[in-house]
């Protein structure tokens, strides 16, 4: 009996470390996850965060996207240099001067990847605007993670805001 509930617990420290290793190791298919967060439609789990101009796209969006007296293509090079200094953060697709990127950026302790999506738009007085896509790759809640990373990644910007 003792010996059964030795190989139970090590089968499932197997799993677990499996799993681990699974998640810690997944690659990023670009085809997936660089999505144009004008046009996202967002699904009914809460592990996401969107930031647009509500009347501009039609999900319903977690926050109202700023305005900026910069053009898009400043603030997309500006963005994209504060990004690639955050923690396992690496671009995944798209670039700055497309005005369009995808981000992955993986969790500090079990190493979850999380894919950001960005694009920003001018307008025609030389100002600009953006749409931020946040989402979880697993699970169904994010404790907050998206949200936390958004306004962070936001903050870098404030000083461009109308």
């Amino acid at each position: 009996m003792q010996r059964m509930a030795i190989y139970m617990i090590l089968a499932v420290v197997f799993i677990i470390g499996a799993l681990f290793v699974r998640v810690a190791t997944v690659s990023h298919n670009p085809d997936e996850w660089h999505v144009d967060p004008f046009t996202i439609t967002r699904p009914v789990s809460p592990n996401t965060y969107y930031v647009a101009p509500q009347s501009m796209v039609g999900a319903t969006v977690d926050l109202e996207a700023p305005i900026y007296t910069a053009p898009a293509a400043v603030m997309a090079q500006a963005f994209d240099e504060f990004v690639l200094t955050q923690p396992s953060a690496l671009r995944l697709a798209g670039s700055p001067a497309e005005g369009w990127m995808t981000y992955v950026q993986r969790t500090p302790t079990l190493r979850m990847p999380d894919y950001i999506s960005v694009k920003f738009i001018d307008f025609e007085d030389g100002g600009s605007t953006m749409a931020l896509y946040s989402r979880s790759r697993y699970g169904y809640g994010d404790m907050g993670v998206n949200k936390a990373r958004v306004d962070l990644w936001l903050q870098s910007l404030s000083s461009f805001e109308e």
